[in-house]
């Protein structure tokens, strides 16, 4: 169950099967240092205390967006620790979703959703997401409804074979080999009138 006191001892746990290396294991045309995972712990902390003092600014203009705090802490902690118990007070019945596995199609509904998320976890049982700090932003529209970006890094251990769409036995899928990695990302998220996600989307490169 969520609760104030669930959520400090998310921040608090480790999650990492064993330590980050010192370098990434990729690609890329310079050498790519790892964040450890008490760095991401305090990074994610420091998040959270930044993303409480900007919605208290766009209080002061008279913007109604205070109650993402409890969302982000409920969203947050409900992937961290594996938790769906509390789906129905962060996503529209509707929600539609899009993420680079899905090769152009839309997730709908809420089901579907934690499927798609879950093929993650399947592939890097260690995976953890710890966002970026003050890299989150606000927008409402004239209508006042309300959208957010948040910039994050996804890292764990890819000893899994990860399904891409429809995320099930027919799917393609990608086998890892164990290596750690870590990657940053972009999340999109709308809100209805309820304050409900109704539509959201995923941008990375591994």
């Amino acid at each position: 169950m969520f609760t104030e006191e669930a959520f400090q001892e998310a921040l608090a746990r480790p999650r990492l099967a064993k330590p980050a290396p010192e370098y990434l294991k990729s690609n890329r045309g310079v050498p790519i240092r790892a964040i450890s995972e008490p760095e991401l712990q305090e990074q994610t902390r420091e998040w959270f205390d930044m993303f409480a003092k900007k919605l208290d600014f766009l209080e002061r203009q008279g913007n109604d967006v205070a109650w993402l705090m409890t969302w982000a802490k409920k969203y947050w902690w409900s992937f961290l620790v594996r938790d769906m118990s509390i789906n129905d007070e962060l996503y529209a019945a509707d929600l539609r979703y899009t993420d680079v596995t899905t090769f152009g199609r839309t997730i709908v509904g809420i089901d579907d959703f934690v499927t798609y998320n879950f093929a993650f976890f399947d592939a890097i049982p260690d995976w953890r997401y710890d966002p970026l700090p003050d890299q989150v932003y606000v927008d409402i529209t004239p209508e006042g409804k309300v959208r957010i970006m948040i910039r994050y890094i996804g890292s764990g251990h890819f000893s899994g074979a990860l399904r891409l769409y429809p995320y099930d036995g027919s799917a393609p899928t990608l086998y890892g080999d164990g290596r750690f990695i870590q990657c940053t990302a972009v999340d999109r998220y709308h809100f209805n009138t309820d304050r409900l996600m109704e539509e959201g989307e995923t941008l990375y490169d591994f």
